[in-house]
């Protein structure tokens, strides 16, 4: 029992590990941080296209739609950041 309660109280802090300034110290390009914002902005974009949505009727409907937003928004932006970091580095 002491067990569950500790994982109930320790869940919500979790999300805090990948933002801690320790696990960037030893890297030269901060790609996680980038990650973390293209994901928080697909999520963004793809809970307000499917809420916008008026075919998605069912709650199961909207979840498949926000995944199939979230992932096809995560798939455009990623390639326009590897575009933007080809054309950089080729300098």
């Amino acid at each position: 029992m002491g067990h569950n309660l500790m994982r109930q109280k320790l869940i919500p802090f979790l999300p805090f590990l990948a933002f801690m300034p320790n696990a960037y110290a030893a890297e030269m390009f901060a790609w996680k941080s980038y990650l973390a914002v293209i994901m928080l902005v697909a999520l963004g974009i793809a809970i307000k296209l499917t809420l916008n949505n008026p075919k998605a009727e069912s709650r199961a409907a909207k979840i498949l739609l926000t995944g199939l937003y979230f992932w096809v928004i995560t798939f455009a932006e990623l390639i326009l950041l590897a575009l933007i970091y080809h054309f950089t580095q080729t300098q």
